[in-house]
């Protein structure tokens, strides 16, 4: 099937283009992108040789949209202007799909939530991948600890400004204190750092939005994704039909299959029966298929211990899939065996210390050690209280093989170092050394 690009169109002042068919659309996907619309133009080409129109837009303030871009702002409001403008088009007589990844999926719930809100049943499905659900989604995790480095990188590639300067982060920036001037360190300036690093999670206020709306959806994320539980919690709450498809990516999704993915679900939804369920994709090829994501019901109690951690040198944060055997033989860290048997894992883990200091930040790390003597880490966690929620796995241990967890006081440079010096993490500028005293690490692992 042959298609063709129309000239861009103009909607309430942003730029969009339209990937057209050379016959009647079977559906039509909405996508808005703070990554230039141009971009996006070789996908929407191969989904309108699928027979499936594509509109892609650049969100206000980037690329060839006038205005300022203010983040993970407006994005309802502009979505929904965009949505009323497509069902007013000619070509326009077949079923409307918000479809996006990462800050544009954001923008696809954003819109499907502005819909219902205004009374518009025009949506026929949600389609989202390794979603960045909003600022303090984005800046924080569960748990609500700082993701430094990620935020950093991204307010200083993509936050500011109409387009992408492809910089990276300079040299000793991540160390900078107190963390409130760190946006002062680039060239140019992070205007809006404070709002940044002082952002909140809204959580519950989006599941209670998602609730109520009743389009199909399908999450696509990724066990080595920075959003990975955001994907899960979203399908989660979801009040129509959901599907889930997560699998051993990251950010990326290479390997993921993804528009088979979209596709093999767009068919399921044209013909009026959507997929429902999880799908998890194992390292090993392996698929599991599930109605819901596997609660923590095995409960594991190991000794504790003590160790020293020092904020000038803190416990390292390390991407999944890294030998963490040189990190575990540190001073500042706690290490502990975990009987468990051959098997494959799927769920959310978590850990509690149970330690008598008042306050301070935890990290824990779950490893595999391998047959080969690896000690492969596949989850990690951050949390400013004793319980911590690591992020969601889809592993297999081979017989031979066994778990570790790590437990330490810092995760840097992924997030924000505990100062341990009394001082506030976000404006505080002194910092000390400190013992930690663990009595018990409670580990629940999914069965």
């Amino acid at each position: 099937m042959t298609s063709h690009v129309s000239v861009a169109h103009v909607v309430d002042g942003l730029h969009t283009l339209v990937a057209l068919p050379d016959s009647a659309p079977r559906a039509v996907l909405v996508v808005r992108t703070p990554y230039n619309a141009g971009d996006h133009m070789a996908e929407a080409l191969e989904w309108a040789r699928r027979g499936i129109a594509v509109v892609t837009q650049d969100v206000r303030g980037r690329y060839r949209s006038p205005g300022a871009f203010r983040p993970y702002d407006r994005e309802g409001a502009d979505g929904l202007v965009t949505l009323t403008w497509v069902l007013s088009q000619s070509w326009c007589r077949s079923p409307v799909i918000l479809y996006g990844t990462s800050y544009a999926a954001h923008c696809a719930v954003e819109t499907a939530i502005a819909a219902y809100d205004a009374g518009i049943d025009a949506v026929a499905g949600v389609s989202v991948a390794v979603p960045a659900l909003g600022r303090g989604e984005t800046a924080r995790n569960v748990d609500g600890s700082f993701y430094l480095e990620s935020r950093m990188g991204w307010w200083r590639q993509h936050g500011e400004g109409a387009e992408s300067p492809g910089a990276g982060i300079p040299d000793g920036v991540l160390a900078t204190l107190p963390l409130t001037g760190m946006g002062r360190r680039v060239d140019p300036a992070i205007t809006v750092w404070g709002e940044v690093i002082r952002s909140v999670r809204t959580d519950d206020q989006r599941a209670e939005k998602v609730s109520a709306l009743t389009s199909p959806l399908l999450a696509i994320g990724g066990t080595s994704d920075w959003f990975a539980q955001d994907t899960i919690d979203l399908w989660t709450s979801w009040g129509g039909p959901a599907a889930l498809v997560v699998g051993p990516w990251d950010h990326g999704l290479r390997g993921s299959r993804r528009a088979d993915q979209v596709q093999s679900w767009i068919d399921s939804v044209l013909a009026g029966s959507a997929v429902t369920g999880a799908r998890v994709h194992g390292a090993s090829g392996n698929v599991t298929d599930f109605d819901r994501w596997p609660s923590a019901s095995v409960s594991i109690d190991l000794p504790g211990g003590r160790f020293r951690s020092d904020p000038a040198v803190p416990f390292l944060s390390f991407a999944p899939g890294t030998d963490l055997r040189e990190a575990a033989a540190r001073s500042d860290c706690l290490v502990r065996e975990l009987p468990v048997p051959a098997d494959t894992i799927i769920g959310t883990p978590s850990v509690r210390i149970d330690s008598p200091a008042g306050s301070g930040d935890w990290s824990a790390l779950l490893a595999i050690r391998r047959r080969d003597g690896r000690l492969e880490q596949v989850a990690h966690g951050m949390s400013p209280h004793p319980a911590v929620r690591l992020t969601p796995i889809s592993v297999h241990l081979e017989t031979g093989e066994s778990m570790a967890v790590i437990v330490s006081a810092h995760s840097f440079p992924r997030h924000a170092r505990d100062l341990q010096a009394g001082d506030d993490h976000l404006t505080g500028t002194s910092m000390q050394s400190a013992e930690r005293d663990v009595r018990t690490v409670h580990v629940e692992l999914p069965a």
